[in-house]
């Protein structure tokens, strides 16, 4: 099958190429899935660039058609979406955990599917560990990117009072609030402002639950605008591996930082997770944003545009589909 592998040179670089590989065969709780759309990630660049020796096939979630399941769970035929994890779904096909599928609604294109799987399963877990409920006040920064975005689309479409995200530079939040997927959500320019600043009337009381992808400095200005009893939940470090954390703000506040990582998620945590996210999709209460879309062949270009241009939405890559 045709699959985009990453070769790892040193940290920073990587030789990426489109080549022919064996077919996967599908092991006990596996299922066979041809490929038709790859959601990009950083995790691609992470692996791409790690200190393995290669090659691996990119790609951590995707979209597709299942073409067989050892274990009678799933139909062949049956379209799905899925978090891989390290099987690699920039490739024609690819085997997937049975419980990290889930059908695609009707109403959604392949493409759109593709790029739902580590977003918004990350984002419904986190808010699930925040202990989100309806009436809850709800910050992610990044919100450009998949997990914040993912983030106040579903803290808006399941109650929350108010819903922020954070911006890196005044040119992204002004294109955020000009989004019309961004209707009701408050954006801070934190090129401009520190948290708490930029906050709407809302969020007088504070942060209940944050979802935090960045990490770095804006860890720490989310601490000092933290409710009584807010949550962080970390789930990524873009922005960097160190925080300074007003530890007095936080003690005084009786709040609290979780880590949290897709991977670990049970079995019967991503089953609760995937109901509510196809159930928002189908009924069109979230709308997944897609920046670009790119062919396998320029897999390369699709995760270059995704780490150096941190552009508004997804990226995406299509053009698997069987040739021989």
């Amino acid at each position: 099958m045709k699959a985009a592998r990453a070769y790892p040179i040193t940290e920073h670089t990587t030789d990426l190429r489109v080549e022919w590989i064996e077919d996967p065969t599908p092991g006990a709780g596996e299922v066979l899935v041809q490929v038709t759309a790859a959601g990009v990630t950083r995790w691609d660049h992470t692996a791409a660039t790690g200190a393995g020796p290669g090659p691996l096939t990119l790609g951590a979630e995707g979209a597709g058609i299942v073409v067989a399941d050892p274990g009678g769970h799933w139909t062949p035929g049956t379209r799905v979406m899925f978090f891989a994890g390290p099987a690699g779904t920039m490739a024609e096909l690819t085997v997937v955990p049975e419980q990290n599928l889930a059908e695609v609604p009707v109403n959604v294109a392949d493409e759109v599917a593709a790029t739902v799987p580590v977003a918004y399963l990350t984002a419904v877990l986190a808010l699930r560990l925040g202990r989100f409920g309806p009436g809850k006040r709800v910050f992610a920064p990044a919100v450009g990117g998949g997990v914040g975005n993912a983030t106040v689309q579903l803290a808006r479409a399941l109650g929350a009072s108010a819903v922020a995200g954070g911006t890196g530079s005044t040119a992204k939040a002004e294109a955020v609030r000009a989004a019309p997927w961004a209707h009701g959500i408050d954006v801070v320019d934190l090129e401009r402002d520190r948290l708490p600043d930029g906050l709407g009337d809302g969020f007088a009381a504070g942060i209940d639950v944050a979802v935090d992808g960045v990490g770095g400095g804006v860890t720490g200005q989310i601490a000092a605008a933290l409710a009584t009893g807010g949550r962080i939940v970390l789930v990524g470090e873009a922005g960097g591996a160190a925080a300074h954390v007003p530890v007095g703000d936080v003690v005084r506040r009786h709040a609290s930082l979780h880590g949290f990582s897709l991977p670990d998620a049970t079995a019967a945590q991503s089953r609760r997770a995937w109901a509510t996210i196809t159930g928002l999709l189908a009924a069109g209460r979230i709308h997944p944003v897609i920046d670009s879309i790119y062919p396998v062949e320029a897999a390369a270009e699709a995760l270059r545009h995704l780490i150096e241009d941190r552009p508004i939405g997804k990226v995406v890559i299509i053009g698997m589909s069987r040739t021989r």
